[in-house]
């Protein structure tokens, strides 16, 4: 039985072209509300065929572990089940992308320069991804996203593989890595035992230069490029660090103009197999005065729902 599912979902692993957000639990509607799953299926009126679910795990510098979130989470397994169905009903493709929470700087700080402690914080990882590739395959997740920004843990290359390898045991479709823009996406040196090259696309803007930067990594490995991130905040001087989001004068028309030009720069190349902007809440947050990277309820929502329904893919 189970083999016969795992080739159905590996005859339905060929790239497709992702038209796509991240869902995110936001309070006060988890992932488990009437209120998440409305806002969800609203998300095909503006062309959107891919969503991310992003259930957060926990590392402490300096502590070799992650913890799982548990059921006092906003994203329980429970409600990724439910949501799951929502999306496959609406004909939405679904990824499920764990991240871990480690502070104010997030993963990417995490390092450890003892070999031991290296050891047992790679071990705990594969537990708490594995424990993800199962919950994928059992919801018939169509991507799977093994890692996000671990900018210094990136370059242990045979640690990376052996997680990739793991979860590969659990889980039977395509696989992703979303490596932060810059160094880490341009050195990662894993992405031939990857479906889908992943980054996070925080390039600033003219794109122009992150185009180059983004086929000189597809070239050497000839994968598919997905971005699991991307977007900008409603501020002034967006395109400039599109990451940041420090208080300061909003501009929504700003944050529209930087998506028209990434979307321009990417959106037809025949590598690029779609991305999930950042980010879109179960609570439905955003509007004219709101300066977070959330296009919702605002001007570049509709570049989105242009490109994603007239873009011709």
């Amino acid at each position: 039985m189970f083999l016969c599912i795992a080739m159905l979902l590996a005859a339905d692993a060929q790239p497709f072209f992702q038209r796509g957000v991240n869902f995110t639990a936001e309070r006060p509607d988890n992932y488990s509300s009437e209120g998440a799953q409305k806002r969800l299926a609203a998300l095909t009126e503006h062309g959107v065929n891919a969503v991310a679910f992003v259930p957060y795990g926990f590392s402490r510098a300096g502590e070799p572990s992650v913890r799982l979130g548990g059921e006092r989470s906003m994203e329980r397994d429970s409600s990724i089940v439910q949501l799951a169905a929502v999306a496959h009903r609406n004909r939405m493709k679904v990824m499920l992308k764990p991240q871990v929470w480690s502070g104010r700087l997030g993963p990417s700080e995490l390092d450890y320069a003892s070999a031991e402690d290296r050891k047992k914080w790679f071990a705990s990882y594969r537990e708490f991804i594995g424990h993800y590739a199962e919950l994928a395959q059992n919801i018939h997740a169509d991507l799977f996203c093994v890692g996000v920004e671990f900018v210094k843990l990136n370059k242990h290359e045979a640690e990376w593989r052996s997680v990739i390898a793991h979860v590969r045991k659990y889980y039977s479709g395509p696989l992703t890595y979303a490596a932060n823009f810059g160094p880490e996406f341009e050195t990662t040196r894993f992405w031939d035992a990857l479906d889908y090259i992943g980054l996070n696309n925080y390039y600033p803007l003219p794109a122009s230069d992150a185009v180059n930067r983004v086929e000189t990594v597809q070239k050497r490995f000839r994968k598919p490029v997905i971005f699991p991130e991307a977007g900008y905040a409603s501020l002034v001087d967006a395109g400039k660090k599109p990451w940041d989001d420090t208080r300061r004068q909003i501009s929504l028309e700003e944050q529209k103009r930087c998506y028209e030009a990434l979307l321009e720069a990417f959106y037809r190349k025949p590598w690029f197999q779609g991305m999930y902007v950042w980010k879109i809440g179960s609570n439905g947050f955003g509007g004219s005065a709101d300066g977070s990277h959330t296009p919702w309820r605002k001007p570049a929502m509709d570049v989105l729902k242009r490109w994603y329904l007239d873009g011709g893919r």
